[in-house]
């Protein structure tokens, strides 16, 4: 076995990975994995008679134990990114040109138990999001696959505890997800019917609410005004109106500094989102083989073609 086919077989996914959003932190180690030329020029290249993995267990050796809360590698609170997480490994977006063998130290905190996690990582592939050269104004553009080289037992049954949990839980969402497909393709005059009469029904509920509010509100100012101040029909009208008119200016005021930086996470987010599904993608795609892509390329070609002849 070469060396090409031992990396190959490296990147392979052997745990089965979940999208999360968790909060990381890491650091690049240098002096450490600089050993890692020597041992294997040291007569200590893998071949058939090698154990891969005892070579790895002799590396990982080297490395320096970490503490369960290290304080070079300090959290963001407020920063919470998604991550391709399993038990094996993690990819992430970061903007660190980070290379091939690289060794992070990795410090993970699962949201669904606020446990800790401190391991080492080596990096298997660091690229570029924008593959073409096109300018990328994201704060993390470069995706980066790592997997985990040296992590507590403890530690990686409570990672594998929680991707089971989202595995279930995406299961039960992408099913529905696949079912609302499904149903969308196979009767999609009935489907957009429904939501039509769905969404003019929830429109007419909502004014009705609204006018309803309005009136509440009308109706206990006017009863206020008219015992704070003894004022007649017309003055007390008068006050209301420009009572209300000021908590909708208010309200419009709040609207206009809520909803564009509002609208513009939600850009944020969804280009990110894109980016990192897309990478995922194109590495997924390019570490298949050549039989597999003419697998998928033949199996979707067959749907839509399916579709086109029987469905339509």
């Amino acid at each position: 076995m070469d060396k090409v086919s031992m990396r190959k077989n490296k990147n392979r996914r052997g745990s089965f990975r979940i999208y999360d959003e968790v909060n990381f932190s890491y650091k690049k180690i240098d002096q450490t994995w600089a050993s890692y030329p020597n041992l294997i020029a040291d007569n200590r290249e893998p071949s058939f008679s090698t154990d891969i993995a005892k070579v790895r267990q002799d590396l990982t050796s080297l490395l320096p134990k970490l503490e369960q809360d290290p304080p070079d590698l300090a959290f963001n609170e407020y920063e919470s990114r998604n991550v391709n997480i399993s038990a094996g490994g993690m990819a992430f977006n970061c903007n660190d040109a980070l290379r091939e063998g690289d060794i992070l130290a990795i410090k993970i905190r699962l949201p669904s138990s606020m446990t800790v996690i401190v391991t080492y990582s080596e990096v298997v592939y660091c690229k570029d999001i924008q593959a073409d050269g096109s300018p990328n104004d994201s704060p993390h553009p470069r995706f980066v696959g790592t997997h985990f080289v040296d992590m507590k037992e403890e530690d990686r049954k409570l990672l594998v505890k929680h991707v089971d949990k989202k595995r279930g839980l995406q299961n039960w969402v992408n099913g529905a997800i696949l079912a609302a497909v499904i149903t969308i393709i196979a009767m999609p005059d009935v489907v957009f019917g429904f939501l039509l009469e769905f969404f003019h029904l929830l429109l007419e509920l909502s004014l009705h609410i609204l006018h309803l509010s309005f009136e509440f509100i009308e109706m206990n100012l006017d009863h206020l005004i008219e015992h704070l101040f003894s004022t007649d029909l017309h003055q007390t009208q008068v006050i209301v109106f420009y009572v209300i008119l000021s908590f909708i200016g208010y309200g419009f005021y709040l609207l206009v500094r809520t909803v564009p930086p509002f609208c513009r996470r939600c850009k944020q987010n969804l280009l990110a989102a894109y980016a990192f599904k897309k990478a995922s993608l194109s590495f997924f795609w390019r570490e298949q083989s050549l039989f597999n892509k003419a697998k998928i390329v033949a199996i979707a070609v067959a749907v839509v073609a399916a579709y086109f002849f029987f469905g339509m």
